[in-house]
């Protein structure tokens, strides 16, 4: 498989051998003559190039497109219970639309833009991917890893809600109802590939002993909703290696000029 960009360069995508690679390769197949809806902030060298005051009044623009109304300046101080509010907003108005989903998106590109920078590259057809999507199998679980290699390309949770350790990092109401609506484990797998730039730890700098402490209340009721045994926090972060892409150096300069993915070839 051949990721093709922009300007008509091509990396290829190498798959390793499992049953999830051969899932992602027959879904690919399908996606092959679309063309990948790549946003300018899909690109992890984008955001931290126009700056968090530019960034707020992107969000603003997206709300005004499904009539949100935005208090710039809660955004501008990283009020994270107003983010909770607007981000209830988006849960409850959300209809397939483009806009909303643009309008999501840059709720979660402002909590985060003072965190750890991007350290991959996503690839996500969005509203375009719901007939391919596959429901999770618990066997998938067994094989994720924590910790990445640059070039991997990969897949993790991708659900239109938070995970427990959002939720809890969040600061969301410890309401057993509300963490059940908007707190969700991995139910399917999305046609969303990523693909590390760096070496990745996807627990570095995640506050595990008091995250425990907390999910230790909820944890049991919390998965008797969603008809699980048990979930942990390997679990929330825990990525599925798919493969690699070759010349990753060259793939990141890329990017760095702004020659981003156009459409995957099979």
């Amino acid at each position: 498989m051949q990721l093709i960009l922009s300007n008509g360069q091509s990396f290829d995508l190498s798959f390793n051998q499992s049953s999830l690679s051969e899932i992602y390769q027959k879904i690919y197949k399908h996606l092959s003559h679309l063309e990948i809806p790549f946003n300018p902030w899909d690109n992890p060298y984008y955001v931290p190039s126009i700056g968090y005051k530019t960034l707020v009044e992107h969000l603003v623009q997206f709300a005004k497109k499904v009539n949100v109304d935005i208090d710039k300046n809660k955004c501008l101080i990283q009020d994270q219970q107003y983010f909770n509010q607007i981000h209830k907003i988006y849960e409850q108005g959300y209809d397939g639309c483009r806009d909303w989903l643009d309008f999501h998106e840059h709720i979660h590109l402002c909590e985060r833009y003072f965190k750890l920078p991007d350290k991959y590259l996503s690839i996500d057809y969005r509203e375009k991917s719901g007939l391919v999507e596959r429901p999770m199998q618990s066997e998938w679980l067994m094989s994720t890893t924590t910790k990445l290699k640059a070039g991997d390309m990969f897949v993790q949770w991708a659900e239109l809600g938070k995970s427990p350790y959002q939720y809890w990092k969040n600061n969301e109401p410890n309401d057993m109802s509300r963490m059940c609506q908007l707190a969700k484990p991995w139910l399917k797998l999305r046609p969303k590939i990523h693909i590390a730039l760096v070496d990745v730890d996807t627990l570095e700098n995640v506050e595990c002993e008091q995250f425990e402490i907390w999910w230790a209340n909820y944890k049991h009721l919390w998965c008797k909703h969603w008809n699980l045994s048990d979930w942990t926090i390997e679990n929330m972060f825990g990525c599925n290696v798919l493969g690699q892409i070759s010349q990753l150096d060259q793939f990141k300069a890329s990017l760095q000029n702004n020659i981003v993915p156009k459409r995957v070839k099979v």
